[in-house]
């Protein structure tokens, strides 16, 4: 669910929280320890989680009707991969008595519309608990840690603390350590993040500029005063939650991103890029832009802008889904280390099936339809941006 900018100039990246714990409170409410072992032994939970994927499954074969195959395809593969992330989430990193960090939307996975930038961290943690997190700085060129309510497409998109790679205080060698807490403990003098009272999730982001030269950070979280404990072991009860916690993930992502590309090809102006603007749910320094293109197999379309006046710009292409596309292998996406600045101080980058064999070629990897997004982050600015066949 989405609405349109408030002054602000903000937009609501999916749905309410009030809408989505309503959602998992109505679950919850439903059901009990005893009732939750019952439906994992008869195999009703089971068949729930189906079900909510066969739901999830009508999304994709009824949006975007005439769609081309490829697309139709590109569908399928995404929501296998939104069944994956939630399985292996769900059942394996999100136990906050044993946290691990699960990397998530990536090439395996996409939704979203993830950077293609980023390497994207989660752990699932309990807001009155405290965790120790330890790792190594690497060189990625920057790094955002997040407290967060949750996923933004469940509707739980606040984000209660934000720490850059700038904020961190590092020792000599690289490493650095971050406790996580509500209060900060007497005696305390290090790298402290405040727990609100609603997290769910710590979120990092890291960004690279040069994929081929910087080092990934590491990291490692633990909860003080449970160091090395196991995973908690998953009874027949807790099992019925965690399919009931998958199952809803992928239905809900399905529909959510989907009415995003939906009100995005609604708002489309032709010859025209709409403007980009700050998503509640996405990084508070970020701002988003977000359109659609369609090309035939012979026309291929220009995009010109001044240079944004920020740390860090990128343009990429997504599918239809709200995906990133394929940018392990392609040239989907264009950063501002990897872009060509023309002559006369202005970025055009080309979107064609085929390589121009011009500078800033996105390939579109046989997709007539999909969508161009660009964000920066960094002081905000508005870009003069034109479209041109």
């Amino acid at each position: 669910m989405t609405k349109k900018p408030e002054p602000t100039d903000e937009r609501v990246a999916g749905g309410t929280g009030a809408v989505g714990n309503a959602l998992k409170a109505a679950l919850r409410a439903r059901n009990s320890p005893a009732i939750d072992e019952a439906r994992l032994l008869s195999g009703e939970a089971w068949n729930d989680f189906c079900d909510a994927l066969k739901r999830a499954g009508r999304i994709i074969h009824e949006a975007h009707p005439g769609a081309a195959r490829n697309d139709r395809a590109a569908g399928y593969r995404y929501l296998s991969g939104l069944v994956d992330a939630a399985i292996r989430f769900s059942v394996d990193f999100a136990d906050p008595a044993a946290p691990r960090f699960f990397r998530s939307p990536d090439t395996r996975n996409p939704w979203g519309g993830e950077n293609a930038d980023n390497q994207y961290q989660i752990a699932g943690v309990r807001a009155d608990a405290a965790y120790r997190m330890t790792g190594t700085r690497g060189s990625a060129f920057e790094l955002l840690i997040e407290v967060k309510e949750g996923f933004m497409q469940l509707g739980d998109d606040r984000i209660f603390e934000t720490v850059t790679g700038a904020d961190l205080a590092v020792a000599a060698d690289g490493t650095f350590e971050i406790l996580f807490s509500a209060t900060r403990r007497e005696g305390h003098r290090g790298n402290w993040v405040r727990m609100h009272p609603d997290t769910k999730l710590i979120v990092i982001r890291q960004y690279f500029l040069d994929w081929e030269r910087e080092v990934p950070a590491t990291f490692r979280l633990e909860r003080v005063g449970q160091e090395g404990a196991r995973a908690t072991p998953l009874g027949a009860a807790r099992m019925a939650e965690v399919l009931d916690d998958a199952g809803e993930w992928v239905e809900r992502s399905a529909s959510v991103w989907n009415q995003w590309v939906e009100r995005i090809r609604a708002d489309h102006r032709p010859g025209q890029i709409a403007p980009a603007v700050k998503y509640v749910g996405g990084a508070d320094t970020i701002r988003y832009g977000n359109d659609t293109y369609r090309l035939a197999v012979d026309e291929a379309m220009i995009v010109e802008t001044d240079v944004p006046k920020a740390r860090y710009w990128a343009f990429q292409l997504c599918g239809l889904w709200f995906e990133g596309r394929d940018y392990g292998n392609r040239a989907t996406s264009i950063n501002n280390h990897q872009a060509v600045i023309d002559r006369d101080g202005r970025f055009r980058c080309v979107l064609a099936h085929e390589d121009p064999g011009v500078p800033n070629w996105l390939d579109t990897a046989g997709h007539v339809d999909g969508l161009l997004q660009y964000r920066w982050s960094g002081p905000r600015t508005a870009l003069s941006l034109r479209v041109r066949p």
